[in-house]
Order: structure tokens, then sequence, then C-alpha cells
């Protein structure tokens, strides 16, 4: 005989496969018994036609402002007559255990007869660390029933940002000058308003009138990295030169261009740059010597030799003033300019006296003194007196003679006065006294 079961329902639940178990328990006939287990009991099962699959979503992004949690939801795509449990696994840049949010449980439920739960973030520190947005990535696994399954990637993957509400800025300052003598190495110090869970790597830009490339320090890489946790770094300029040239006080200008961490910015100017000074442990001194004399025979021009003790990186330019008893502005010779320019890497420059004027006065020999004022380099000065002033002559090229004849006689009669007549070959630029017996 059969038993027929019959009115089967195909609902929409997913509800795997079910089963009608029949159990025989006994006859009406004395002769006839029930066989005995297992042969007494059959199963039919009720095969369910349904299925469906989990996936999931960041609904609800987390913020350390307030803070406010984040939320994952997880859809499934039909009800089910049964809970289901899934399981996920958990990933990110965040911290779980308390660091950044509390550690998630790995999994969730959709109840019976629902299609969505969710997963919240919960425990978000608002700690004062600058971190940048981080993520919290929730990845479906498997579930509990097996007519559902987890969605196709990438829909079993979902993430959840959690904002960072905390920003720094960065800014430079030079803590240390260097020095030639020593050599002493010169520093900056770069300074970040608040501390970051990770490495910040802060890029500059070099410049100043110092020379790199090992000619007065050695190059910057262009770039300083400030370690998670602290809020220092420092930028050292090492490798200075300690050469023989007199260069002055040189700088070294490093200016903050930007950094790898969107959270991090440049200060405002002028906190974005500084400037550490490379002191010259070199100084010279120029004097000055008459090297050519004048002639109005020629003529010949003069000329002065300023000489510097030690070469300079830089032109230097040294005044003087002009004396003595020749008259420039062409009476005698061409005025001078009053400046000369010692050359970078030159010791000596020269002040020509030219336009010796060959008149035809008995002048005599005449001077041109120059005397050194100063210079525009601080570290180059004018020497001490006498080195400081020099004297040319300029030799006359004429002569002359005196004759005397009587020219009047005198006479008793008058009286009348006699007279002699002084004669000079050449007029003189000076008055000339004649003695006589």
């Amino acid at each position: 005989a059969t038993i027929v079961v019959t009115g089967i329902v195909a609902v929409a639940l997913v509800e795997g496969d079910e089963t009608v178990i029949v159990t025989l328990t006994g006859t009406d006939n004395l002769g006839i018994t029930v066989a005995e287990s297992p042969a007494d009991t059959a199963t039919v099962n009720i095969l369910d036609n349904n299925s469906a699959t989990v996936s999931v979503a960041g609904t609800t992004v987390a913020n350390e402002a307030g803070p406010a949690n984040g939320q994952f939801t997880v859809t499934q795509s039909a009800t089910s007559a049964s809970d289901t449990g899934i399981s996920y696994t958990v990933a990110g840049t965040a911290t779980a255990g308390g660091t950044d949010y509390a550690s998630l449980s790995g999994s969730v439920t959709v109840l019976a007869g629902d299609t969505t739960a969710t997963i919240d973030v919960t425990g978000i520190v608002a700690d004062a660390l600058v971190e940048g947005d981080e993520t919290v990535i929730v990845t479906l696994t498997g579930t509990d029933n097996l007519g559902i399954t987890v969605a196709a990637s990438p829909a079993d993957t979902a993430t959840v940002n959690i904002l960072d509400n905390n920003s720094a800025t960065v800014s430079v300052a030079g803590t240390t000058d260097a020095n030639e003598a020593g050599p002493v190495d010169g520093q900056f110090t770069v300074t970040q308003s608040a501390t970051s869970a990770t490495d910040t790597v802060i890029t500059y830009n070099v410049s100043g009138t110092a020379t790199a490339g090992g000619t007065d320090y050695t190059s910057l890489s262009g770039s300083v990295t400030m370690l998670a946790g602290d809020t220092t770094a420092t930028i050292d300029v090492t490798g200075i030169v300690a050469d023989a040239l007199v260069e002055g006080t040189e700088t070294v200008i490093v200016t903050l261009a930007g950094t790898d961490n969107p959270g991090i910015a440049v200060a405002a100017s002028p906190n974005d740059a500084a400037t550490i000074s490379i002191i010259d442990a070199d100084t010279a001194n120029v004097s000055i010597a008459a090297t050519t004399d004048g002639n109005e025979a020629g003529p010949v021009d003069g000329q002065f030799t300023v000489t510097q003790s030690v070469t300079s990186a830089s032109d230097t330019v040294i005044t003087y003033t002009v004396a003595g008893t020749a008259t420039a502005g062409g009476t005698d010779y061409t005025s001078l300019s009053g400046s000369v320019t010692v050359l970078a890497g030159d010791t000596t420059a020269t002040i020509d006296v030219t336009g010796i004027v060959a008149d035809a006065l008995v002048e005599g020999t005449e001077t041109v003194i120059v005397t050194l004022a100063g210079t525009d380099n601080p570290e180059i000065a004018v020497a001490a007196s006498p080195n400081d002033a020099a004297t040319i002559s300029i030799i006359d090229a004429d002569t002359a003679n005196v004759s005397i004849a009587a020219t009047t006689d005198a006479n008793e009669a008058g009286p009348v006065d006699g007279q002699f007549t002084v004669t000079q070959s050449v007029t003189s630029a000076t008055d000339t006294v004649i003695t006589y017996t």
C-alpha cells in the first residue's frame, strides 16, 4: 500500500530540504507485526527550490568628531524560514581592540523572515593623533544555511571609513649657524604641531648665497621624515668647507614644500622657511703702492697697484681719496674715479693715472696721492698706515733759465731811476724767487 504526501506548497522561503518521516506503530491483525527498526521507519524529502545570496555594503561612515559610529548592512536576497548565521573577516587600516574602534564579533545573524542585518562599528576613539581617514573592511566568508551563499566579489566585501578630525602643520626654524672655523655644521629644526600615527615625509627646496655640492657645504636631500609619534626632525647642513676664500657670511635657506599626509599641511609664511648662516673664518686687507711715476716727457702714465692679502669669492670694490700737488680735471692729469675693483679670485688691481698733460710750464715734479678709504666687503679692511696710502710723481719735462740786462741808466739830473730786467726763458706754474748780489 502507499502513503502519498500531497499538497506540497511552493513557498518563496529559503527553507532548505525538509523531511516527512513515517514510523509504523502497529496493525489490526495479530498475525502481522511491525518490522524491527530501522525497517519500521522511512523518510520522504521535500526538496526546496529556493536559494539566496548575502552581500554587504558600507552604509554609514564613522567619524572621530562626535564621535559617530559606522555601519555595514548585510542584505539577504530572499527571506529564510530560519535564522541565517553569516561569518565575516575584518581588515583595513584602522586598528581594532579599542585603538581606533571596538573589535567586531566576526558573525552577524539575519533573522527568519528578514532580509537585512547590520554590523555596527562602535567605540570610535577620538584621539589626538593625525592619522588621516582610516578604513574598516568586512568580507563575508560563509553562512550556516546550505541554501544561502555569499555573493560573488565585489558584493562580498565593503568598506567603512573612520574620518579623522585631527590636522597639523609643519614649520621650520634655523637652530644652529654653521662656521668655517672648526668647521661647525649648521642645523634646521622642522616642527610638527601634532603627532601623527604614521611617518610624515616633508619635502623642501634649498636656496641662499652659499653653494652646495661640496663648494661650501654638502647638498641637502630635499626631504626629511617626521617619525610616527614625534613632533620634531632635523636637517643637518654638513660638509662645511673651510676654504681660504674671503666670502663673508653666506646663507642656506630651506623652504618647506609639502607633505605626503593630507592631514598635515605646511605652515603659512613666514613659518614655512628659515635661514642659517655659514660664517666665514677668513679675512683680508687691502694696501696700495706706487708702481709707476708719470712723466710729461712722452707723456708716460702713472700707476698705483692695490693688493688684497687673500682672494675673495666675490668682487671687492675699494674706495679711495685723491690729493697731491698735481691738479686733476685735465690740468695735469685726468680725474680718478674714486674706486677700484679687485675681481673675485684676484689679489691685485691697478689705478692708472692717465691723461698726463705735457704743458710748457715749468712746474717741477708734482705728486698724486691716493689714500684707500674702505671696501664693500665687511671681511676685507683697509691696511693700517702707512700701507693705506701711496704717492706717485708726475715728472716735469720743462726747464728754464733766467738772465739779466740793463734796460735804463740812472741820472742825477732829475733824478732818474735806473732799471735792470730779469728774463725767464719759460713761464713757471709757481713764483720763481731769484737771488742776486
